[in-house]
C-alpha cells in the first residue's frame, strides 16, 4: 500500500488572509462588548450612558450642553422593582474632574414634591430616555477631561469627556 503524497503548503496569501480574518473578529466582538452588546447576557439590571459628544466647547454661539441616551435594562429572570426618593431624584448627575474634586451636580430649579416614586421593570424590557447635562463654563479648564456619574432609578454609570 502506497502512502498519499503530502499536502502542499498553503500559500502566504492565506496566512495573511487567516491573520486578516481572526483581527477583523476578536476587533468585531471587542467593539461590540464596548458598546453593550453583550449586556443582555449578564444576569443583572444594566445602565448604558450614550452622551452625543465626546468633547464640548465651552465658548461659541452653542451652550455647552451633553445630550445623553440613557438606556437602562432588565437582564435578570424577574421583574426588578425602581425606586427613587422623589420624581426629581430619578435623573442625577455628578461631574468631577480628573484629580476626583466635584465640579458640578444637578441642581433642580423646579419645586419637586418629596415623595417617593416607584415603577417596574419586567425582565428583558428597557427604558430609554433622553436626558440634558447643561455644563456652567465657568467650573471648567479648556483643555481638561471630565468624568460624569449618572444615577438613574439608582443604577450609576459613567462617562467622560473634554472641555475645549
Amino acid at each position: 500500500m502506497t502512502s498519499l503524497p503530502p499536502a502542499e503548503a498553503p500559500h502566504w496569501r492565506q496566512y495573511v488572509f487567516r491573520a486578516l480574518l481572526w483581527v477583523a473578529v476578536v476587533s468585531s466582538l471587542a467593539y461590540a462588548a464596548s458598546h453593550g452588546a453583550f449586556d443582555s447576557l449578564e444576569n443583572a439590571v444594566s445602565l448604558r450612558l450614550e452622551p452625543n459628544r465626546d468633547a464640548v466647547q465651552l465658548s461659541g454661539s452653542v451652550p455647552p450642553v451633553i445630550e445623553i441616551k440613557v438606556t437602562l435594562q432588565n437582564n435578570t429572570p424577574e421583574p426588578a422593582a425602581l425606586k427613587a426618593p422623589s420624581a426629581c431624584k430619578v435623573f442625577r448627575w455628578q461631574v468631577f474632574s480628573r484629580s476626583g474634586e466635584m465640579v458640578q451636580t444637578r441642581v433642580s430649579d423646579v419645586q419637586c414634591p418629596d415623595m417617593a416614586v416607584s415603577a417596574g421593570l419586567q425582565p428583558g424590557e428597557k427604558l430609554e430616555e433622553f436626558y440634558s447635562i447643561t455644563l456652567v463654563p465657568s467650573r471648567y479648564v479648556a483643555g481638561e477631561d471630565y468624568q460624569v456619574r449618572a444615577w438613574y432609578w439608582g443604577y450609576e454609570s459613567e462617562f467622560q469627556f473634554r472641555a475645549e
